[in-house]
């Protein structure tokens, strides 16, 4: 279920940007998250990306965490980041830094608007700097998520 949603929404995502994804044709990108449960692959055919959990057939394995990750969607130097072994790559490094090239060009906090409206994309993406500028993202994600629910007035 979890590939689904993420195929639908990174097309969905690619389409409203117009970005050009054919440099990626017939590639595999496998993409795991260290500190998150997400192991994927990503196969670029026809100019979109179907997202599946396995493939015999690899060309590049990206390994990082999520406040890593966050960090490449925020325009950080792909080889900054290899140079301080915050991302593991194993194959084709040109289709690592393609990826990272296409995946920069997203604004996620603009297309999350048009489906909740300013305010709401303007607080899941101040929720998601909190997230990035903490030591343990997943935990701090669950607290914040915690307090909204015991007592929503209070929390900012």
């Amino acid at each position: 279920m979890k590939t689904l949603i993420l195929e639908n929404a990174l097309n969905y995502l690619l389409s409203t940007h117009q970005v050009d994804i054919s440099p990626l044709e017939g590639k595999t990108i496998r993409l795991s998250l260290q500190d998150f449960p997400l192991d994927v692959y990503f196969i670029c055919t026809n100019n979109r990306f179907f997202v599946v959990t396995s493939s015999d057939v690899v060309d590049v394995e990206i390994t990082l965490t999520v406040s890593a990750f966050s960090d490449l969607l925020k325009k950080t130097e792909l080889h900054d980041m290899l140079r301080q072994d915050k991302i593991i790559i194993h194959g084709d490094v040109k289709t690592a830094q393609l990826l990272v090239d296409i995946l920069q060009q997203l604004d996620f906090e603009e297309v999350l608007s048009q489906w909740t409206g300013d305010i709401i994309a303007h607080q899941a993406g101040k929720v998601i700097k909190h997230l990035k500028s903490s030591d343990r993202p997943i935990s701090a994600f669950k607290d914040k998520i915690a307090a909204i629910l015991i007592n929503p007035k209070v929390v900012k």
